[in-house]
């Protein structure tokens, strides 16, 4: 600070002393006294403000951009409350106090937010010729309007446009660090060890990642995000909502001597705020240790633990511009070795203890299915994940010398630990996004599931719900949905076909099942259904059919329950059953036998707390273990009326759905006593 500055701080001083204070060392002259006296006084601030550790004290009030307000349902210890209309600020945390970054990501805002709000003007196609890549995947522009508003903004604040971001994976986070002469996050000699690192870099400078952040002060490993962002690139952003009344703030000067900006609220949310002077870099940590949704005040993160954490990271961190070309080209080489690793497998100790396993586990016979190894559990022994089209079905994890296993259904494996249960149609769009828990406390419950987000859409329509001890949402839109799912990029794991699955050195798991497909029939299969039978210690089968409905040159066994007042039907099946690979598979239940072995199986819903039931035909077909959805048709009591989905309330007419009724016409059961059967 000169002397021009200090003037100007202290305010009301007549404006020609400012030019005469700036050129005061240039200039040797005698000073009156009333010059001298103002000299002492500006000396005398000038020592006050040496003395201090930090001249100005960011606070996050500084960094919103504006309030939103929300309706809360529950307390802070998730019990339900009368509803409290309140308010909480719009954050950015790149920019403050009206800088021209804060001003640009404003504008931007504004600007989604009022544009296309409905997603009319996007589509399912992931990639816009038009679109050049930095507009496209950078800022997430999806139409030329969207590219010309980012020149604008950027043009009106003097700030560059970053490149085309580029993808880094856990493996290598090594490698950026040294191409961009970062070195560590992690102050040497201070004992924390930063691993993992994976996420989005933006050249030439800004970048978004991913860690898991080691250290004595902490007796477990901590997940984190280190943000960095250029004051002179316009940054790739999301507007935030934090209830900044739920938050400590308190200032404090790193070792190296950087201001630094400390915040923590009851979620355990942390972040670790340092302004450069050409830049902004943020640690944010997550310190909820419980992974609940109102985590108690001992199972966050102390604001003692929080300085300490504060105390190993590096703050200098100034990443120079690696040659893009010669980077991605470095990139692609350390994918290709991970990749050819783990296509080579030599597998992890593990390895060999997850095989009898899966010869004996009979709902993962289906050549559609995929595997890879990774930690989900987090205990540093790699797991084994089975999927279809890249969605987690099954886990494989061991566990105090055995190996146990849980289930999920079409979930994608998401950064930092989160899972997102994924489904879509044209009307319908499902997000559950959640945490998991794998222990002895859980090995016969099973996983514990930390939901805590839900988003849906129906046709355009989007809500977004977070989970507490009941539902609580609120409509929100497009863009609002598409930015919250960004904030979960799915993890690209290395999938191989499961049936290739090395059982030793030279057997695959389809070799060992193929080796056991002994196909039985006549008198042999129904001796080995009887044995079934007679071995379950409660049987309430009353009928059965043996009958091929799969089309694998197998008869399954169909059965029929001793009680069906649930249904009142007496021609309804309970489940089906099949021999493959010597044994018995369960593949199908609760359905109407119809031609061409066709399924049909009934719904009824009730929706909510008006009483609107809706009951469903839904029929499909097995091909082997692959199940295909042909049709449905729902009867809306409400409407007195028909339709073709659960959600969607546009009718079809009475002809219309008995037309696909009648597509399927149930047949002759032909049950018999099960009796018979164990006769």
């Amino acid at each position: 600070m000169n002397g021009k500055e200090l003037l100007t701080a202290l305010g009301n001083i007549d404006p020609r002393y400012y030019d005469e204070a700036e050129n005061a060392a240039l200039v040797s002259r005698k000073v009156p006294l009333r010059k001298t006296l103002l000299a002492a006084a500006v000396i005398a601030l000038t020592l006050l403000l040496v003395g201090c550790a930090v001249v100005y004290a960011l606070r996050l009030q500084d960094m919103s951009i504006g309030k939103e307000t929300y309706t809360q349902d529950f307390g802070t210890d998730g019990r339900k409350i009368d509803p409290v209309e309140k308010t909480r600020d719009v954050m950015t945390l790149y920019g403050h106090s009206g800088d021209p970054i804060q001003q640009a990501l404003t504008e931007w805002f504004d600007f989604r937010n009022t544009y296309d709000p409905d997603g009319a003007l996007m589509d399912n196609d992931p990639d816009h010729p038009e679109i050049p890549d930095r507009y496209e995947y950078t800022y997430g522009c999806y139409t030329p309007e969207m590219v010309a508003k980012v020149d604008e903004i950027a043009a009106k604040y003097g700030l560059r446009l970053l490149e085309e971001w580029i993808p880094i994976q856990a493996w290598q986070g090594d490698a950026f660090l040294e191409e961009t002469g970062i070195g560590s996050f992690a102050l040497p000699d201070s004992g924390a060890e930063i691993t993992r690192i994976a996420g989005m870099y933006f050249p030439p400078y800004n970048f978004s990642l991913e860690f898991e952040l080691k250290t004595d002060a902490l007796d477990i490993r901590l997940g984190g995000k280190v943000r960095y962002a250029r004051k002179d690139y316009f940054p790739k952003a999301f507007p935030e909502s934090m209830d900044l009344t739920d938050f400590e703030q308190w200032n404090r000067t790193a070792p190296d001597g950087t201001a630094l900006l400390l915040a923590r609220n009851s979620k355990g949310d942390g972040y670790i705020i340092a302004e450069q002077e050409n830049a902004m870099l943020i640690y944010v940590l997550d310190g909820n240790f419980s992974g609940s949704a109102y985590p108690g005040a001992d199972e966050i993160i102390t604001k003692e633990q929080m300085e300490a954490v504060a105390s190993v990271l590096n703050y200098t961190v100034s990443p120079k511009a690696p040659d893009r070309a010669a980077f991605e080209q470095r990139l692609q080489k350390i994918q290709e070795a991970h990749d050819a690793e783990n296509a080579n497998i030599p597998a992890p100790e593990t390895y060999s203890s997850f095989a009898d396993y899966l010869k004996a586990d009979t709902q993962i016979y289906d050549d559609a299915l995929q595997y890879c190894f990774y930690d989900l559990t987090g205990d540093g022994v790699d797991d084994l994940l089975v999927s279809k089209n890249g969605m987690l079905e099954k886990i494989f994890y061991p566990l105090n010398g055995e190996v146990h296993s849980e289930s999920f259904g079409s979930t994608y494996l998401c950064e930092g630990g989160v899972l997102d249960m994924y489904s879509v149609d044209e009307i319908f769009e499902w997000h559950e996004f959640f945490t998991s828990d794998f222990g002895e406390d859980t090995v016969e419950t099973g996983s514990v599931r930390n939901t805590f987000l839900y988003l849906s859409r129906t046709r355009t329509q989007w809500v977004c719900g977070e989970y507490t001890p009941a539902y609580i949402s609120r409509e929100i839109t497009a863009e609002e949905a598409q930015t919250i799912i960004a904030r979960y990029p799915h993890v690209e794991l290395n999938w191989l076909p499961l049936m290739e699955y090395p059982l030793s050195e030279n057997v695959t798991l389809g070799d060992y099942l193929n080796e056991k497909d002994v196909r039985l029939s006549g008198e042999a299969l129904r001796q080995r259904y009887r044995d079934e039978l007679l071995g379950m210690q409660d049987m309430h089968y009353s009928h059965y059919r043996i009958q091929d409905i799969n089309g694998d040159g197998v008869d399954d066994l169909l059965l029929k329950g001793q009680d069906d007042s649930f249904t009142g039907a007496t021609d309804f099946y309970w489940i089906a059953l099949t021999y493959r690979y010597g044994q018995i598979i369960g593949f199908g239940g609760d359905f109407y036998l119809c031609e061409n072995n066709v399924l049909e199986r009934t719904y009824t819903r009730h929706a909510g707390d008006i009483g609107v039931e809706k009951q469903g035909h839904v029929f499909l077909r097995y091909n082997g273990f692959r199940r295909e959805d042909l049709d449905q048709v729902i009867y809306n009591k409400s409407t007195a009326g028909w339709q073709t989905d659960w959600w969607d309330e546009e009718p079809i007419s009475e002809a219309e759905a008995q037309a696909i009724l009648a597509k399927y016409p149930r047949i002759d059961q032909g049950m018999r006593p099960i009796s018979e059967l164990l006769e």
